[in-house]
């Protein structure tokens, strides 16, 4: 990248990171002994031939028929109007976990709520099992090939949902599509980067340059806190988690 292209941005270079990449082939899941596809099968065939991923299914549907009827719903509008205002052409989910997990349940209940514009949804975790793709099939989502560690550049508008994600895929997403024009396709919903500045310190610009050159520029939306949901125990799923991008 030229210094042209970083329109005021200035280039700085962070530590590589080794990647694992587990491969996966689009709209297949491991089976032993290779693959198999579930683009072939119907979603209620996949439930009725795994019961568990019915009672999966059931769970996350519920949480969002709860998530809708709270208050926490009526609070998140200035999150939903910014998304709506950036247009997302695809959204990249990674870190969600296990849907096996209420937590993970959760997040993925959100991230369906707040694509209100429908747009193609694609999910990566590294912990994911077979059970978890057919769950993702059954709600339309796409699951990621490889493992990018959160380098995929947003060559079309992209929102990125990465909640309680560890710093460095954040800072891997942000050096990933360090440019004016990449910046400007780029939409991350995660933690406050802001919260990292200063409980980090000096130690910030080293770990996260990238998003330490940013911050200045960047708009945020916060997301409305957990208690609104109404529940006993509030789940811990996207707790002080905001929308973070640069207009």
């Amino acid at each position: 990248m030229s210094q042209a292209d970083t329109d005021g941005f200035t280039i700085v270079k962070a530590k590589s990171r080794r990647s694992h990449i587990t491969k996966l082939t689009p709209h297949t899941t491991h089976a032993k002994g290779g693959f198999y596809s579930t683009s072939q099968t119907t979603r209620k065939a996949l439930q009725l031939a795994n019961p568990s991923v019915e009672r999966f299914v059931h769970e996350i549907n519920s949480k969002q028929n709860t998530l809708t009827k709270s208050k926490f719903c009526t609070l998140l509008e200035p999150a939903i109007h910014a998304i709506c205002e950036f247009a997302p052409e695809e959204i990249v989910c990674y870190g969600i976990g296990t849907l096996r997990l209420p937590v993970s349940q959760w997040q993925l209940a959100l991230i369906l709520l707040l694509n209100s514009q429908n747009a193609p949804i694609h999910a990566f975790d590294p912990v994911a099992t077979e059970d978890d793709a057919h769950i993702l099939c059954h709600f339309g989502i796409t699951p990621i090939v490889d493992n990018e560690m959160g380098k995929r550049q947003a060559t079309k508008r992209t929102l990125f949902y990465m909640p309680h994600c560890e710093q460095f895929l954040y800072e891997n997403t942000v050096s990933a599509n360090w440019s004016s024009t990449l910046l400007g396709h780029t939409m991350i919903v995660g933690n406050h980067f802001s919260r990292y500045q200063e409980a980090q310190a000096d130690e910030f610009a080293q770990q996260s340059p990238h998003i330490k050159h940013m911050l200045p520029h960047t708009t945020v939306v916060e997301m409305p806190h957990e208690s609104t949901l109404g529940l006993r125990h509030c789940p811990y799923a996207f707790s002080d988690m905001c929308i973070q991008h640069i207009k």
